[in-house]
């Protein structure tokens, strides 16, 4: 105990509540679980005779009911209309909550005269909680962008921004020109983001770039000085590759659902970076790791259908995505 103690006061050893308090003494909170949000479809087959009110905190899911969500408002379908959208909020916070088009299809809580429910769009938004790992990470990556003018600090304070996932940075320090060959400027550097908003992004590297260079790259956003002064900033958008995939899973009898094995690929997905190369073997893991699977066959590929059991090579300025409608499963 006196040992676990010891060690609870180091940001490399300390682990959750005790790492909490020891972040919050210089100022750092853990990112908290995050809701999905989105917007669904409700339905009739004829044209309703009357207005029809569909309350707040109306309950919709998933045809398993695995997933639970909420509208956030009321909304009404009027008389001689078949539809109205209602903006809907996952009931608990955390990434299942993004579920892919057309898969809320349960009403919950019936509303009288409403027949069906729908998302024509992904919900998203929704987040886990920061892990220890990501938030030990995030407070050392942004003390290091205390300092100023370094290809660190511009990538610290770049990482510290809300919903970037992946950073790269690349610079050209001779005189020569290699814009002709995809590079780039003299005396320039491009940033490689993948998420976060464009104009917190182009903030973040204005803050820590050096003095006097222009960083280079296909997307603007504007990023202003301490004087409220206006700048434009550039940097770059990766490429995004999709990834699709086929899986095909034995149980031993347990309960297994879709939902899961998609789930647990895409959390795979979610610990690639820039350039990151599409590991086989890692996807077979994450899918034998969900209790009751006894054995997976996959495929993947670039294309639809996969048909692919090796690794898929990214670029530098790449990045490997999948979701829901990309991934099919069979259980037997």
């Amino acid at each position: 105990m006196a040992e676990d103690a010891y060690y609870a006061g180091f940001i490399d050893f300390a682990t959750g509540s005790s790492l909490d308090f020891l972040a919050a003494l210089v100022g750092y909170k853990r990112i908290e679980a995050r809701k999905a949000t989105g917007t669904v479809t409700f339905s009739r087959s004829t044209a309703a005779t009357e207005d029809i009110t569909i309350p707040a905190g109306t309950r919709v899911a998933t045809s398993d009911e695995s997933v639970v969500f909420k509208t956030t408002e009321v909304v009404v379908l009027q008389a001689g209309n078949t539809s109205v959208d209602a903006p809907i909020e996952a009931v608990e916070a955390g990434s299942a909550g993004n579920v892919a088009a057309n898969t809320i299809t349960k009403i919950v809580d019936p509303v009288s005269g409403i027949e069906s429910v729908n998302n024509a769009n992904p919900t998203s938004g929704g987040r886990d909680a920061e892990t220890d790992e990501e938030f030990r990470y995030r407070i050392k990556s942004t003390i290091q962008s205390l300092g100023k003018a370094t290809l660190d600090a511009i990538l610290a304070k770049v990482r510290n921004v809300e919903g970037v996932k992946s950073v790269k940075i690349e610079e050209n320090d001779t005189m020569d020109d290699y814009t002709s060959e995809g590079g780039l400027p003299p005396k320039s550097f491009r940033v490689f983001v993948w998420g976060g908003d464009d104009s917190a992004v182009a903030q973040a590297i204005f803050d820590a770039k050096p003095a006097g260079i222009q960083p280079y790259g296909s997307v603007s956003a504007t990023a202003y000085d301490i004087d409220g002064n206006p700048h434009t900033v550039y940097f770059e958008r990766p490429t995004e590759v999709a990834i699709y995939i086929d899986v095909q899973v034995t149980t031993d009898g347990s309960a297994v659902t879709e939902q899961e094995v998609k789930d647990a690929i895409k959390a795979y997905f979610d610990t690639l970076e820039l350039g990151g190369d599409v590991i086989y073997n890692k996807i077979v893991a994450a899918v034998m790791d969900i209790q009751g699977v006894v054995d997976v066959d996959v495929k993947i590929d670039t294309a639809s259908p996969p048909a692919g059991i090796s690794n898929i090579a990214i670029a530098d300025d790449e990045i490997a995505v999948t979701d829901d409608a990309k991934i099919t499963v069979t259980i037997s």
